[in-house]
């Protein structure tokens, strides 16, 4: 193993199978290994999957966050006491370190249905805000945020045309989907995008396998398997200031992939069937759970559509609005989220540079 991190060449590798799946998944990764460096702790997929089948597993197959909340295209119900913990926390880490205006220029890769425009937007945001997003299912909800979308998978290539005119890029659960030997180009790209004195953020899974080995990390379909040494490695090579890197979330010590294993085979979460024809393995409880949520989804929709004939839509969102100002936590109970506590074992990596 040649690691596209460190560059130390690994004579005995340590050598993970990935973790049974509870989504659908491409079938390759049943035969696959995860190879992990001896030296900074990166993880990678022993091979390199192709482009094109990347891109029809994102585009139509794979089950991530844009997808979870758009199987079924609902009305969007957020409001002004909508929170997203995940993406508050976020932005309350990047301005910390990195003040923007509200007319700048942001770029996502990987924006799913739009949850970190829709928190800027809370904060009068009136930028430019591009996203790059294959799944089909967010595009809707993006367009409605006022996002330019970028339909394809973001490479080298369609950094070009953003050449030195993005104040802050955003990368939140991306980066461990692209090709191991494709990081530093992909890192490459992004600092060529960033004016000078721009800034990246970057989220990515705690995933030291040799380290934690119990915590859930051997993930389907993640090719690339990031630690705090190896993400150093990688922003140093792309010629970026790192200015932040810790972990948060919840303590990757105390987790047991063992036991949710166990679980799992007992409950049958494990159970597939081949679609020849794409080389992907469907899950049936996925898909069990995929048509009960539709029915679900659907009789809310119907509810939520009444509202919006008799009382018209601005009334039933100022509803929406009022009843969760009534569920509201304190504002203290934000901090107490693990979304804002850091520490290296935790199970998510946030990092800052800057150009």
């Amino acid at each position: 193993m040649h690691c596209p991190a460190c560059n130390i060449k690994n004579k005995n590798p340590d050598k993970f199978n990935y973790s049974p799946a509870t989504i659908d998944k491409l079938a390759l990764f049943d035969s696959s290994e995860i190879l992990c460096c001896e030296n900074c702790g990166f993880g990678m997929i022993e091979k390199d999957v192709e482009e094109q089948i990347l891109q029809n597993y994102y585009s139509s197959e794979y089950s991530g966050k844009a997808r979870k909340q758009a199987e079924i295209r609902p009305i969007d119900t957020r409001t002004g006491y909508s929170v997203d913990f995940r993406s508050l926390s976020q932005l309350t880490l990047i301005k910390q370190f990195f003040s923007f205006p509200s007319d700048s220029t942001v770029l996502e890769i990987g924006a799913g249905a739009g949850g970190f425009l829709f928190m800027l937007k809370q904060m009068n945001f009136k930028g430019r805000y591009i996203a790059f997003e294959p799944q089909e299912q967010a595009h809707e909800y993006l367009f409605d945020l006022g996002a330019e979308i970028e339909k394809k998978p973001f490479d080298v290539e369609s950094s070009k045309k953003y050449k030195n005119s993005v104040d802050l890029v955003i990368m939140s659960h991306s980066l461990e989907h692209f090709n191991p030997r494709k990081i530093s180009e992909t890192l490459s790209g992004i600092q060529s995008m960033l004016n000078k004195g721009g800034c990246f953020f970057c989220e990515v899974p705690n995933a030291n396998l040799s380290l934690y080995q119990n915590a859930g990390e051997r993930v389907v379909p993640h090719l690339s398997f990031f630690s705090i040494n190896a993400l150093k490695c990688f922003i140093k090579k792309a010629e970026l200031k790192l200015i932040f890197l810790n972990a948060c979330g919840n303590s990757q010590l105390e987790k047991n992939q063992e036991q949710r294993i166990i679980e799992g085979n007992r409950v049958g979460s494990y159970l597939f069937d081949l679609d020849e024809e794409n080389g992907v393995l469907r899950n049936r409880k996925y898909h069990q759970f995929i048509q009960t949520n539709k029915l679900k989804e659907r009789r809310r929709q119907k509810i939520i559509s009444l509202f919006i004939t008799f009382l018209g839509k601005n009334i039933t969102l100022y509803l929406f609005d009022f009843i969760r100002r009534i569920k509201q936590q304190p504002h203290y109970s934000l901090v107490n989220s693990n979304y804002f506590l850091y520490e290296k074992d935790r199970e998510f990596l946030r990092m800052i540079a800057l150009k």
